[in-house]
């Protein structure tokens, strides 16, 4: 059921009674976490594995020291603090140390459900079988993972805050291929609430375009109109959103710093194209999020709004220095689409290539924000509004900058899985021009 609020408390507070420091922080985490695999049509292994991670933060001055453990007896806690407290006397001073977060009034979240803390680990074979059952009857190879997470968290420290908050939510991802090994397949989901999966679409999907991706052929690279379904679009926008920072900015660190004049402010500029939206927000149905982030509340935030920069994030010490509010990042991202199904984006496509997702994704010039990676599970050529036929994977080169500026339509927003993190984001697909497909990729 993961971490109560009493037992986060208590042990909070035995904790923190412990330390002779000048200040100290106490994060704490319990749960369970469910990992169910297959492969090749075949259950391969479904476990539970419950935890607790204890960690510790003190300071004498600006000399700091932190230290973790996974043991709450009381010999042991007494020994993780005398050790953290040796190591911060001999640590070299700080000189951006800050003290512990003030406490402060948070959101009640909505990432929490009591169907998916309580489901049984034979709830998930059930529940993928059919899936297996559909590769089967369709003669192709599946794989899939489901990944359930239950968790109680807990953050105090010296100055008397003290916030409990729990999460749940299930995420399943599967990959179908034909037999020969000349098709590939996949789609995912993700929901807070088990009660809300449904596996059946995500199935047909994969094993749609595994088989539709069969016998793929050439097509020349070069920039095109490419239509990218939501988990491309997924990881592209979380490239940049952990790069929207105000002192790497002022420091001349950011790919902001082309973007404007010298001198100039990029918050409230016009940097990116008017279709672009980008939001955070905790309390958001379709993919909820912790309402703190170390203890500073997290609320709506405007992002970038129809091409506006609107926020940068500000840790505490750049705020202190720069005498500005601070805003810590995003939990979750939400972009809103125009509603149109993926039929519909493809109609609007004269000669283009849709993507299902994008695979090892690595950064090639930090000033731009460039990055490059591969098309992965399906990859198809579209010509007068119609997919035609698949065409061999390429190899790609651009930056989510480009892609925000280069939005001609966008579709019905999924919370789905990606490559590149953990984030809950509900995000469209869209339809892209110009995009930089560099070269071809023999991987299939």
């Amino acid at each position: 059921m993961g971490l109560t609020e009493d037992k986060a408390r208590e042990l909070c507070d035995r904790i923190l009674g412990l330390v002779r420091a000048d200040s100290a922080e106490v994060w704490l985490s319990e749960g369970s976490e469910q990992h169910l695999r297959y492969a090749n049509n075949d259950i391969t292994s479904n476990s539970v594995s419950r935890r607790i991670d204890v960690g510790l933060s003190v300071s004498y001055g600006k000399r700091s020291a932190s230290i973790s453990t996974n043991q709450t007896g009381d010999e042991a806690l007494r020994t993780m603090v005398e050790k953290v407290q040796t190591m911060a006397r001999l640590a070299p001073e700080d000189p951006e140390s800050m003290p512990p977060v003030e406490p402060a009034t948070y959101a009640d979240p909505i990432n929490w459900s009591e169907a998916t803390a309580n489901a049984a680990p034979g709830d998930a074979i059930e529940r993928v079988r059919p899936v297996i059952e559909q590769a089967r009857a369709a003669g192709v190879d599946s794989a899939g993972y489901l990944q359930r997470l239950v968790y109680g968290m807990a953050l105090a420290n010296s100055r008397g805050l003290f916030v409990h908050q729990r999460s749940a939510s299930v995420g399943f991802s599967l990959t179908a291929r034909t037999g020969e090994g000349n098709g590939s397949g996949w789609a995912s989901t993700q929901v807070t609430d088990i009660r809300d999966l449904d596996l059946a679409p995500v199935g047909e999907r994969a094993i749609r375009k595994a088989l539709a991706s069969r016998n793929a052929v050439e097509r020349a690279p070069g920039r095109t109109t490419v239509v990218l379904e939501a988990s491309a679009v997924r990881d592209l926008i979380s490239l940049l959103i952990w790069d929207l920072d105000r002192r790497s900015f002022d420091e001349g660190r950011s790919f902001l710093n082309g973007l404007v004049g010298e001198g100039k402010d990029p918050v409230g500029a016009s940097l990116f194209g008017d279709r672009a939206t980008l939001v955070s927000d905790p309390l958001a149905p379709e993919a909820p999020c912790a309402t703190h982030s170390g203890g500073l509340p997290l609320n709506r935030t405007a992002w970038i709004e129809k091409g506006v920069l609107k926020t940068l994030e500000v840790g505490r010490f750049w705020a202190g220095e720069k005498k500005i509010p601070v805003q810590p990042g995003p939990g979750n991202v939400l972009m809103p689409g125009d509603g149109a199904t993926l039929d519909e984006l493809i109609s609007q496509v004269d000669d283009g290539v849709l993507i299902t997702r994008l695979w090892y994704l690595r950064q090639v010039q930090p000033q731009t924000l460039l990055y490059t990676g591969l098309t992965r599970d399906g990859t198809f050529a579209i010509r007068d509004g119609k997919v035609v036929g698949p065409v061999k994977n390429f190899r790609f080169n651009e930056s989510p900058v480009n892609i925000l500026r280069q939005i001609m339509a966008s579709g019905i927003p999924e919370r789905v899985l990606g490559s590149e993190n953990d984030m809950p984001f509900h995000v469209p697909p869209l339809v892209v021009r110009d995009f930089n497909l560099s070269s071809v990729s023999e991987a299939s």
